[in-house]
């Protein structure tokens, strides 16, 4: 991880982030989702115990606690 990346879950709601490693036994799920490395995602929402809301190619999809801390992304700026 660089400098300019950080885990998902450190995203705050309204910006717009790159994915750029998915760190996980379920990656291939994920894949099948649209969270894949390269993708680009706003966060929607964070949630009071740590998931994360993102949209992701014009769907919604919500990523637990666990799984947001292994997913390394790259901030973009705010989502318009």
């Amino acid at each position: 991880m660089t400098a300019t990346e950080m885990p998902l879950a450190r995203a705050r709601a309204g910006s717009l982030v790159e994915l750029t490693n998915l760190h996980m036994p379920t990656t291939l799920r994920m894949q099948e989702l649209g969270l894949r490395a390269g993708a680009h995602a706003a966060v929607a929402a964070r949630g009071a115990f740590g998931g994360v809301v993102l949209n992701v190619a014009g769907s919604r999809l919500a990523v637990d606690r666990h799984s947001a801390q292994l997913i390394t992304v790259r901030t973009l700026g705010d989502a318009a």
